[in-house]
């Protein structure tokens, strides 16, 4: 394997994960969220509060591979 950037053989693969959780943006708590998430626990606080500790995570992860030149530091993904 040859980097294309200074063409050395000093070439590092490593396999990374990415690790991205799903949230509400800002523009939902702004006008929803907020008042949404009090009234919840003020009319149904014990419901809310199982549903808060047993619910799921929203989490997703994906590996791949990446080779890092150990000369320059140019990386990149290997197919």
């Amino acid at each position: 394997m040859v980097c294309s950037k200074c063409g050395s053989n000093n070439i590092n693969v490593q396999v990374v994960t990415r690790v991205k959780s799903k949230k509400h943006g800002f523009l939902y708590w702004m006008f929803i969220g907020w008042w949404l998430e009090l009234m919840m626990w003020l009319i149904f606080t014990l419901p809310w509060l199982i549903i808060k500790i047993f619910k799921p995570k929203k989490v997703t992860s994906k590996v791949q591979k990446m080779a890092i030149c150990q000369e320059c530091g140019h990386s990149w993904k290997v197919k």
